[in-house]
């Protein structure tokens, strides 16, 4: 699966070793991430660009994944981007206790009906959690991070727990389910044959359609003259 004379041996090698397929690259031709070449990407399936412009950390390096990382900078994005195009879970979950909205991902099981153990983990510090909609996806990853660039605006952070350290936790959201769902209306109709085994408790959803509230963004003083 040798590109020549645009790869270097070690990028062969990168490539190789974390079997990425020839599939899943394309060529930037020595420009950078721009929206034209994103939009190609997400229109192609494609995950990982070659021969784009220099590392910033290191000038032999021009790979970059579909949200921008360095894969040879950092290669546990390579896991990430491999995301994009793999079969699992897609779900929305509410709390009412926190009037938030959850977007998260499991991994596909041989179980035929999905379990989604969020309650217990009391993400935000809530343990009211419902899983509202869920739906096989073949692109799991990039279902997901659609859900993540659309609801930025309605992103909440928080902190939890884990082998007594604390985390910085994400994928909750200051929104309503509608505003959730409507992510996966979107994606459902650029993708049409990429959601089976759907489900939604119709009966519940009137129950979370909490407020969507912005995040706030800080805005800096302005110079005062004395």
């Amino acid at each position: 699966m040798t590109i020549k004379h645009l790869l270097t041996k070690e990028q062969e090698t990168f490539i190789k070793k974390h079997k990425i397929s020839q599939d899943l690259l394309i060529n930037a031709n020595g420009e950078g991430m721009s929206d034209d070449l994103l939009q190609q990407m997400h229109d192609e399936g494609k995950v990982f660009a070659y021969n784009v412009n220099d590392c910033a950390e290191n000038v032999e390096h021009s790979f970059r994944t579909i949200s921008g990382d360095c894969p040879q900078c950092d290669p546990t994005k390579v896991t990430a981007a491999l995301r994009e195009h793999k079969n699992g879970y897609i779900y929305i979950a509410g709390s009412k206790k926190g009037s938030m909205i959850k977007v998260g991902s499991a991994n596909e099981t041989k179980a035929r009906t999905p379990t989604f153990d969020i309650s217990s983990s009391k993400y935000g510090g809530y343990d009211d959690w419902e899983v509202l909609f869920h739906a096989r996806t073949v692109t799991m990853g990039r279902i997901e991070r659609q859900f993540q660039e659309k609801l930025s605006e309605y992103k909440t952070s928080y902190q939890f727990e884990k082998a007594g350290k604390l985390q910085n936790g994400g994928e909750l959201y200051r929104c309503s389910y509608a505003k959730a769902k409507e992510v996966i209306l979107d994606a459902e109709n650029q993708l049409p044959a990429d959601f089976t085994l759907i489900s939604e408790k119709k009966h519940l959803i009137s129950e979370y359609n909490f407020k969507n509230l912005k995040v706030r963004v800080a805005t800096p003083a302005a110079d005062v003259t004395v």
